[in-house]
């Protein structure tokens, strides 16, 4: 229950709106609310009337890779996460979609696939109260003005990502003292999260090309985050858009940088573009040439920096607050228990 996928969201519902949190299957609930870690097999939901709300944040219906599906299906069946049959994992999610009352989702982008299965979906982001907002003002207050300090953000399945940017990074170090901080887990697993532990040390290091002197990695916390980005004059989120469960990915990360007063910098994905494209902020970066422009542009003009997230602050207030992501679910969860 503490995974960011599962705090973020219902539980971050339920215990605002005062709601119990029921993990016991053989109580009785008034609505069950399955995650895509969930055991679609179980008989909780081959039984239950119990009205379904479907919380499928990450974009796996996109899937093309049809090895690498039914190698997810397979690897899932066979460490019991499912408990029965032997598909490919979009055919899991497929039948669940049909099975379940509401579909939650997480960007435009992927309703317009879900809405295929099921018409009752609704978008939801993530909450990120847990994260202090720290207002610009009228300047940027950095702690150290010498060194220029980028920070990245994320999990390491997105660490691949670096590489779009690794020759704009070597450019910039090479007339600034140039750091980058990166908030993450210091292990990760090769396989579901649990299996073959490896250092992210040597993924960040291995496609972002940096010296191991520029690589500063501090666990997540909502604590780290905030000190680091105190620390830094801009945030990077470049990604490999070529593999469809990452581009396809909600614009979260980018909303927490400039949660977080930051200026940011991101891969072209639909979502990154759509929201940029709103607020109005030249954030896009589709090739090597543009990374290094315009990060050099934003840590040379402190106030050019300032602008681009007050922006983004500005969109944040008027589209991502509590109570706005609050009304949200209650009209999800209403949905379901009304189908």
């Amino acid at each position: 229950m503490d995974r960011p996928g599962d705090r973020r969201r219902v539980i971050f519902w339920a215990r605002s709106r005062g709601h119990e949190i029921v993990t016991d299957l053989s109580q009785k609930v008034d609505v069950i609310v399955a995650s895509e870690k969930a055991d679609f097999s179980s008989r909780i939901f081959q039984e239950s009337k119990t009205p379904i709300a479907f919380d499928l944040i990450d974009a796996y219906l996109c899937q093309t890779n049809q090895l690498e599906d039914f190698a997810r299906g397979i690897s899932k069946r066979l460490d019991k996460q499912i408990g029965s049959g032997l598909h490919s994992f979009t055919t899991y999610l497929k039948d669940f979609c049909k099975k379940s009352n509401v579909v939650i989702c997480s960007s435009p982008e992927q309703e317009e696939i879900i809405r295929e299965i099921n018409k009752n979906t609704r978008v939801i982001l993530d909450s990120h109260d847990e994260i202090p907002f720290r207002n610009v003002g009228t300047k940027l207050n950095l702690v150290n003005e010498s060194v220029k300090s980028i920070l990245w953000e994320g999990q390491s399945t997105t660490i691949p990502g670096l590489r779009f940017v690794s020759p704009a990074l070597k450019i910039i170090s090479q007339d600034n003292n140039l750091k980058v901080s990166f908030i993450t887990d210091k292990n990760y697993y090769l396989v579901l999260g649990k299996y073959f532990r490896r250092r992210t040390f040597n993924l960040i290091q291995r496609h972002s090309n940096l010296n191991p002197d520029q690589i500063f990695i501090n666990s997540w916390s909502p604590e780290n985050l905030t000190n680091q980005a105190a620390r830094s004059h801009l945030a990077i989120i470049p990604t490999d858009l070529s593999i469809p469960l990452i581009r396809l990915k909600p614009e979260n990360r980018l909303l927490i940088m400039w949660r977080l007063g930051l200026p940011c910098l991101t891969s072209a994905s639909p979502a990154y573009k759509r929201v940029a494209n709103y607020v109005g902020v030249d954030s896009i970066c589709e090739t090597s040439i543009q990374w290094r422009l315009k990060m050099q542009q934003l840590l040379d003009d402190p106030e050019l920096a300032r602008i681009q997230a007050v922006k983004g602050q500005a969109y944040i207030r008027d589209h991502h607050t509590g109570p706005f992501l609050l009304k949200k679910w209650d009209e999800a969860i209403e949905l379901a228990m009304s189908c």
